[in-house]
């Protein structure tokens, strides 16, 4: 053995973090090679099987679980869960929310959630809500019906659910050069979440990917570092990709690939408001000048109403920059679901008198 292989397995050793951000385990705990084994359908199949990939199970079957609601261990592999499948609804989840508020048999309202799940129709909605691209029949529409046109010259049909979102998923990508947290910001690393455009946009999200999706704390008290962080274009006018090159790679830009009407960004300061403004920088003077809590400026980061920034940090920030730090779609809604009508991410509903005012952490004086 010469000293070259020697100093590799001595650096393997010492320095496993580095390698350990991409999916680790045994192949079988996600793969298989058979659909059929003696006879029969394999048991670890899922009722939608064969797969692509040689997968055993579906995006949500493989992110589900009856007994965690944030993440469970997979051979070592510790895996978000997206939908909880247990009778009483979570009270903890990940950043993005859970599926459990949508699903049929469970929470089964569909105004609490997107709704990803094959065939099972919303019950309010034929299309998404501020849907401005034209783009008929395809997750840009309705992500419970499978699109079964060639997705723009892609050659990938069948996408439904999910996958309308999470559109090339790079589960064995090595994303993270500092280890289990990072910055996401190329296709090489599978962008944000796995957050991108049709092949051709060659874009995608850029964000910093806390190591544990934000799991157990979804309330977490303000701040601290152990949150997400979102690039924001508080110039964009546009919709989709095409807000603009570097900071319009964010959730903004992204959730305006469906919800066109809805990009409400470069509004100026135009009086009287006629929508909510998204991709905005908060203000720092009049009620907003003590958004977050802030004196001089400077306020506490609250990952239950999260901003995005101008442009990514190396690493979490505990604080908020107002006139700076911007407000995003993902401030005030959680992607997959919540325990709140709009997806909203705290019960403004029964407020006042009950619930919570999460629109109080910027309009201070409206509360």
């Amino acid at each position: 053995m010469n000293w070259a292989i020697i100093s590799f397995l001595l650096w393997l050793f010492l320095f496993p973090s580095v390698i350990q951000a991409k999916v680790k385990g045994q192949c079988a705990n996600c793969h298989t090679m058979h659909y059929s084994q003696h006879g029969g359908v394999l048991s670890e199949w899922g009722t939608e099987g064969p797969y692509e990939s040689l997968l055993v199970n579906s995006c949500v079957g493989c992110h589900s679980s009856n007994s965690f609601s944030t993440h469970y261990d997979l051979g070592g592999c510790e895996v978000p869960v997206v939908l909880y499948t247990g009778a009483a609804a979570p009270t903890t989840y990940l950043a993005g929310g859970n599926f459990w508020w949508v699903k049929e048999g469970l929470g089964n309202d569909d105004t609490k959630g997107h709704n990803v799940f094959l065939d099972e129709d919303d019950d309010y909605l034929d299309e998404a809500p501020g849907w401005a691209i034209g783009c008929n029949n395809s997750c840009h529409t309705d992500l419970s019906k499978e699109y079964t046109g060639s997705d723009m010259g892609e050659g990938l049909p069948g996408k439904y659910g999910c996958q309308g979102c999470h559109l090339h998923p790079k589960h064995h990508a090595n994303d993270h050069a500092n280890g289990e947290s990072g910055l996401v910001d190329s296709a090489d690393k599978g962008w944000y979440r796995f957050l991108s455009g049709h092949s051709f946009t060659r874009k995608g999200v850029k964000g910093y990917e806390y190591k544990d999706w934000e799991a157990g704390h979804p309330n977490l008290a303000p701040g601290g570092t152990a949150h997400n962080e979102y690039i924001g274009d508080a110039t964009a006018t546009g919709y989709g990709f095409s807000q603009g090159d570097g900071a319009g790679d964010g959730v903004t830009a992204f959730c305006t690939g469906c919800h066109g009407n809805f990009s409400h960004g470069g509004q100026g300061s135009s009086s009287p408001w006629k929508m909510h403004p998204s991709d905005a920088v908060i203000p720092n003077s009049g009620e907003y000048a003590s958004a977050f809590g802030a004196t001089g400026g400077v306020g506490s980061y609250n990952p239950l109403v999260p901003v995005a920034r101008p442009s990514l940090p190396s690493s979490p920030d505990s604080s908020v920059h107002i006139g700076t730090d911007i407000v995003m779609c993902l401030s005030c809604h959680r992607p997959h679901g919540s325990p709140y009508p709009k997806l909203m991410r705290w019960d403004y509903q029964n407020w006042p008198g009950g619930g919570t005012n999460g629109c109080a952490v910027c309009h201070t004086e409206k509360d």
